[in-house]
């Protein structure tokens, strides 16, 4: 009898345990890792690694705040596996997070990042370890950089710069592992010197780029937080917002972060002026798209 009710006690205090773990976590991450580029018949590795990695980004905690299930990041890690030998993995990582529009059920794309030619090693014996004051692995280095990321990129679109501490945290990460790791993938000069993790955290911790990070502030919570309850006034603050980066073209022109702010709002931008009844407001529209995203000018033309 006493050892039924150790055990209901045990059960009950696991319960309430896990319930309030699972309330402070900021993630819920959605990973797929894709080996069709390879020529692997043996699948257990590739499974194992993309289970471990949704386990360690879905429970790990990275901030003080606790999130109920309805605040959390929805994301997603695309993981393609492009060379594989004795357990020494080369991928390229697409990272995805998506914040929600108020007062409807719309999920905006808020960051979009790709991280080509990601080095790593993993076995299926392998737990994923990270650690503040310790280089695990380069995989749980790289995990913890861009959930942190993530984080601060969302903190930003709800108040500004309240994603700096995320960003500092994720330097730090980056800092700590280019010293440890043997991988040049933490080098300023990986991929060519321009897209990588290294420019990636210099952009958004730099006040250089301090701009683009009130853009897309104004963006969402001027913008797109606006549409269900006025839309009119709500597309003027977007122009109003995307005006800006006029002024930060003509000193840094086709930044990281304007290039990573146009890969993810670009159909979105797209869709919320395709129907615009203001042709005057359209034509400058689309001068000012043009102009501040010519990579995107068939589509702009077609509004």
């Amino acid at each position: 009898m006493l050892q039924k009710i150790s055990y209901l006690k045990y059960l009950i205090y696991s319960i309430i345990i896990y319930s309030q773990l699972n309330l402070s976590q900021e993630l819920n991450c959605n990973v797929t890792v894709n080996y069709n580029l390879i020529n692997q018949t043996e699948s257990k590795i590739f499974i194992e690694l993309e289970n471990k990695i949704e386990e360690f980004i879905n429970t790990k905690k990275w901030t003080n705040k606790v999130y109920n299930d309805f605040e959390k990041i929805n994301c997603s890690f695309f993981i393609t596996v492009i060379d594989y030998s004795n357990n020494s993995f080369r991928v390229n990582f697409e990272i995805n997070s998506f914040r929600p529009v108020l007062n409807s059920t719309f999920d905006s794309n808020n960051f979009l990042f790709r991280d080509n030619g990601v080095d790593f090693k993993f076995d299926t014996n392998q737990s994923i370890i990270f650690s503040e004051t310790k280089f695990e692995s380069d995989l749980s280095s790289l995990l913890a950089f861009y959930s942190l990321i993530i984080i601060g990129y969302d903190n930003d679109t709800f108040s500004e710069n309240m994603g700096r501490d995320n960003y500092l945290y994720a330097k730090k990460i980056l800092d700590f592992s280019s010293s440890f790791s043997n991988s040049q993938m933490w080098t300023p000069s990986h991929n060519g010197g321009r897209i990588n993790k290294f420019w990636l955290i210099d952009n958004l911790t730099s006040s250089n780029y301090q701009t683009i990070k009130q853009i897309n502030y104004n963006y969402h919570l001027n913008g797109l937080d606006l549409v269900i309850e006025d839309e009119i006034l709500a597309r003027q603050n977007i122009i109003s917002s995307l005006k800006k980066f006029e002024s930060i073209n003509r000193f840094r022109p086709n930044s990281l972060l304007q290039q990573m702010f146009f890969q993810s709002k670009s159909d979105e931008i797209f869709n919320l002026f395709l129907n615009f009844q203001n042709k005057s407001e359209i034509k400058d529209l689309k001068k000012l798209l043009v102009n501040i995203a010519p990579f995107y000018s068939n589509k702009w033309e077609k509004l």
